[in-house]
């Protein structure tokens, strides 16, 4: 009888573990708001510029100048369909130093998963570029990692992008909607987090927003010369010889 007690108290247990557990987890979502925290480590995009350059004197005098981090928030409204990713309202810190800034760093990015097509406003120094293609097409692969972000649990998925950028990425299933920050796509379920080491970034979501979004919020950019990456990349190359062989890593910087 004591054993049969004790088994009853057990299973109970279990149940009402269970039952918290699943009280915990977010609801399913449809549509909504997420803000995400994008950080720079510029302490080492500095020692990747001035690779090859000699002396590393004038790195190590610029990285007292600059702090080691530049951390910029980005807010993507979403539904099942469609998703309008973009910098918050102020959101982008500025810098006084040259090397704090990056091509194509203040992104919008429109995608639309039910056409496969993606619009994105990148703006590329001085000048501003509407590119219009088709989703990007990742070939993800799922590992059994797992991490809370943002209130959701999240698996860790990995993937190669421009031939040699390794991606880390963590999605959730608890948000339908297949996008995440810039034009990271094609998991099942919203991506949440993004690392990638070579380039020193990383996207993390930091808050979500339950709520209708107006469907005149997430529609198209219209500004800059349209164009496809394609051929975007071939007037990059063209435009930024004198570049060397930094010029490779910008163009991993508009391509993301």
């Amino acid at each position: 009888m004591n054993k049969l007690i004790l088994i009853f108290i057990a299973v109970l247990s279990c149940l009402q573990l269970i039952a918290q557990t699943e009280a915990a987890l977010p609801p399913i979502v449809f549509r909504g708001k997420l803000t995400y925290e994008r950080k720079m480590n510029m302490h080492k995009q500095m020692d990747e510029m001035m690779k090859g350059q000699g002396s590393s004197s004038m790195a190590d005098n610029l990285k007292k100048q600059t702090p080691k981090y530049k951390t910029d928030i980005f807010e993507l409204f979403f539904n099942e369909k469609q998703s309008l990713y973009k910098p918050a309202p102020d959101g982008i810190s500025e810098s006084k130093m040259m090397m704090a800034g990056i091509p194509s760093d203040r992104n919008m990015v429109f995608n639309d998963y039910e056409n496969k097509s993606a619009t994105s406003e990148k703006k590329i120094f001085e000048k501003t570029y509407l590119v219009k293609d088709s989703l990007r097409n990742y070939e993800w692969k799922i590992t059994e990692e797992f991490r809370k972000i943002a209130g959701f649990n999240c698996r860790r998925a990995e993937t190669i992008i421009m031939d040699s950028v390794y991606v880390i990425a963590f999605y959730t299933d608890a948000i339908l909607a297949q996008g995440g920050p810039e034009g990271f796509n094609g998991l099942p379920g919203m991506v949440l987090g993004v690392v990638m080491p070579r380039l020193n970034l990383s996207y993390f979501a930091t808050k979500f927003d339950n709520f209708l979004v107006d469907e005149k919020v997430i529609t198209p950019p219209i500004k800059g010369d349209k164009i496809n990456y394609q051929s975007l990349d071939e007037k990059l190359k063209s435009s930024m010889k004198q570049w060397g062989d930094f010029l490779q890593r910008m163009l991993w910087y508009v391509n993301i």
